[in-house]
């Protein structure tokens, strides 16, 4: 009997030896996690987009630690800090026990450059001139502004005209250095008339860069662009594609080349997603290339289709277009107004009766007018 109890009274021994090491690793795991520091922070805004307060709440630290995104870093209890370009700040804040357990807490700060200065674009009273003026605001001080036209031109004046080409879109650029020294750079789209915003997702879909396809023949070069209406006029490649094109980063097109059959009276167009407000418009096209020796237009109309390519130019449902011919690239805009809002339909017409021609877009964006 005692020889067969020893080893039990053993395995008992050693099976509450195993439960009494788990249960003090338990205990020091809990005694740590208590010691463990908690970290919070508020960020109060200071007297410009640039300046801000760090209100530290955390607990149980012995140190805290602020690096700012910017290689800055600061050991006060709750800092305050400038920061001197616009843009996004990771704020860690590590905080450190006197056990040196440590925790952290990380927010982004965004500066965005049109809390720091508004550009005000007006019409100087001089033929397709502008003038350029930098306004600071949420209590910035403009101290220098370096302007860029977007036309190889600049100026450092304070209140710059600018005459622009009559027909081009411009992206001006205004670099803005507050007193405090941060600088904020600050963009606009402008034409000869003034400023124009980009609206173009609200009113069309599939709008490059890099066009989507409805249908593909398996891993072919051809497909059909999707969200736009293709006639069968423009599905004249291999096994019925036409309308998107792999090649050069997945663009719109329409190509009658080496031996293919001829477009007559093709359309890919899209009727918008809602109705345009009234004002003045800026249809931009962006192509790779193209090569037209017949007809091509680029049409805006306000019928829920476009017209036949025989009919463009006399239509009266046709707002505006544009006859593109010979060799591209070509960035260029058509401009439109709409006087009651309304849905339009925008897209090309084209016929290819001569041999080796296309166009390959890569980029659509549709501009309103801001009226000042």
């Amino acid at each position: 009997m005692k020889i067969a109890f020893r080893p039990f009274l053993v395995l008992f021994c050693a099976c509450g030896f195993l439960a009494c090491s788990n249960d003090d690793d338990l205990v020091t795991e809990q005694v740590q996690d208590q010691k463990r520091p908690t970290v919070d922070y508020e960020i109060v805004p200071g007297e410009d987009p640039f300046t801000f307060t760090f209100q530290n709440k955390s607990a149980n630290y012995k140190t805290v630690e602020w690096r700012f995104g910017d290689d800055s870093l600061s050991v006060e209890e709750s800092p305050s800090h400038v920061f001197f370009k616009d843009g996004k700040y990771e704020v860690t804040l590590k905080a450190t026990s006197a056990d040196g357990s440590t925790a952290k807490k990380l927010v982004v700060v965004d500066i965005k450059p049109e809390s720091v200065a508004k550009i005000r674009v007006v019409a100087s009273g001089a033929q397709d001139e502008l003038n350029f003026s930098a306004i600071g605001i949420n209590g910035s001080e403009v101290q220098s502004v370096i302007w860029d036209f977007g036309d190889g031109t600049n100026s450092t004046a304070v209140s710059p005209n600018k005459k622009y080409a009559v027909g081009e879109l411009f992206t001006a650029k205004a670099v803005v250095t507050t007193k405090k020294g941060s600088v904020a750079t600050i963009v606009k789209v402008v034409t000869s008339n003034g400023v124009i915003v980009d609206v173009t997702n609200q009113y069309l879909l599939n709008v490059g860069p890099k066009f989507i396809a409805s249908e593909r023949v398996g891993n072919g070069r051809w497909g059909v662009v999707a969200d736009w209406r293709v006639n069968d006029a423009v599905k004249q490649r291999g096994n019925g594609m036409g309308g998107w094109d792999e090649w050069e980063g997945n663009s719109m097109s329409m190509e009658s080349w080496g031996g293919e059959p001829d477009i007559v009276n093709g359309k890919i167009r899209q009727t918008t997603l809602q109705p345009l407000p009234v004002g003045q418009y800026y249809y931009e096209l962006k192509f790779h290339d193209f090569q037209v020796k017949d007809q091509l237009y680029n049409v805006i109309s306000k019928a829920d289709d476009l017209p036949d390519v025989g009919s463009v130019t006399t239509d009266p449902d046709v707002l505006s277009y544009r006859q593109l011919s010979g060799n591209g690239p070509l960035l260029n805009y058509t401009a439109f107004k709409i006087e009651q809002p309304m849905k339009v339909t925008v897209g090309f017409v084209s016929t290819f009766l001569q041999s080796d021609q296309n166009f390959k877009l890569t980029t659509i964006r549709i501009y309103k007018q801001v009226v000042e």
